[in-house]
């Protein structure tokens, strides 16, 4: 499905930019192009179907490149970025792409630097492919394989804050679920947006299909900062600011004003009520929550013209296509306004989690998938969420 997205992307939207960072501009040609050639450097070094290729690279162009790249070959995406990298101990990786500095040596893993100078700006201008190095190839990819929905495209982890962090993998069936949902039919329409969490995040690793079909530009910071969130908001006239709400707290704390801002998204963690009205209260204008958690693929909303108090005191209703339960310890379904763990499914939630863990602890037996999270269903369907299911 990324092959075809992506060379799609590429003829229609061409020269108009699919990612930019420090300055650089990655177009969507290029991007196809690109990855095309780490494709074949991929599959020349052994890379093949089921593989995995772990990403130990800084926010960039080049991990959203090697993503693509991998998926081309059919190999399975694990993006850990250069803070998480005690994650390789859950993974048995083909190759580990990385920049200098930023691993260990690692005797007997097959390590691909690129010659990228980590932390410091590009160039201004398009995107230079000699920070590829040798894992490009001038030569054709291998050739498409064929079409299977439960082949495994990329490992998304959990954010271990309350245990040990966890692999959950979804397939090509999960992230057409969430292209369906976030573009459906429509070619373009996507509007930019600056990517607040690290592109190993599933937020933005299960949305790539959506970010191919719809030409939303990425605008991505090697590490983010309020600072530089604010400054590439105003230079280029974003009109959407997202975040977690502790980025939403420090841009705000900063004082700085976003003209031309029609939308703030508040997305993880609930956000204290407090929070959401000074936020509407400082840029006048609707605040929104989104809530998922990392296993689910899809969640909940609520919506620009929703009253105020829904984003103040909930995280919205489900998404089109998604269930919400609530359920005791014992697994029985609780009445509205009563706590239990929040339970969600949709056709985007995981197929499970990579490694030891056993995957029944995470579903239950009618398909929905355990979030962890502490929670009650109002009158009106929207969820209100009160802490933390403690684990056993």
């Amino acid at each position: 499905m990324l092959r075809m997205l992506a060379g799609e992307a590429a003829r229609r939207f061409g020269a108009r930019a699919a990612v930019v960072s420090s300055g650089s501009v990655l177009t969507f040609a290029d991007l196809d192009r690109h990855s095309d050639a780490v494709a074949a450097g991929l599959a020349h070094r052994g890379v093949r179907i089921g593989d995995v290729v772990v990403l130990a690279l800084p926010n960039g162009p080049e991990f959203v490149i090697c993503y693509l790249a991998a998926a081309k070959v059919g190999a399975v995406t694990a993006g850990v970025g250069t803070r998480r990298l005690d994650l390789l101990g859950l993974l048995d990786p083909a190759i580990v792409v990385t920049a200098p500095r930023v691993l260990p040596p690692l005797p007997g893993m097959d390590v691909v630097t690129l010659p990228i100078a980590y932390g410091r700006p590009y160039q201004n201008g398009g995107y230079d492919p000699r920070r590829l190095g040798g894992l490009r190839r001038a030569e054709p990819p291998p050739p498409p394989y064929p079409p299977d929905p439960g082949r495994p495209v990329v490992i998304a982890f959990t954010a271990g804050s309350t245990g040990a962090p966890r692999g959950a993998v979804f397939c090509e069936v999960q992230l057409d679920a969430i292209r369906a949902r976030g573009a459906g039919v429509r070619w373009g329409g996507g509007d930019a947006r600056l990517v607040s969490q690290d592109l190993g995040h599933m937020t933005f690793a299960t949305r790539l299909p959506v970010l191919l079909q719809t030409g939303r530009t990425s605008h991505v910071l090697a590490e983010w900062t309020p600072e530089g969130a604010v400054r590439v908001l105003r230079e280029h006239g974003l009109r959407v600011l997202q975040g977690t709400p502790r980025q939403l707290a420090k841009i705000l704390a900063s004082g700085e004003g976003l003209p031309g801002l029609e939308l703030v998204l508040s997305m993880g963690d609930a956000a204290a009520p407090a929070l959401i009205r000074s936020l509407r209260e400082r840029y006048r204008v609707p605040v929104c929550n989104r809530y998922v958690c990392t296993e689910a693929g899809l969640g909940l909303g609520t919506r620009p013209e929703d009253p105020p108090v829904d984003a103040e005191e909930t995280v919205g209703r489900p998404r089109p296509g998604v269930d919400l339960s609530i359920r005791d310890a014992e697994g029985r379904v609780l009445e509205p306004l009563q706590q239990g763990e929040v339970l969600l499914r949709s056709r985007a939630v995981m197929t499970g989690y990579i490694g030891k863990y056993p995957d029944q602890r995470a579903f239950a037996k009618d398909g929905f998938v355990r979030t962890g999270d502490r929670g009650y269903i109002d009158g009106a369907g929207r969820l209100h969420l009160v802490g933390r299911i403690p684990r056993s």
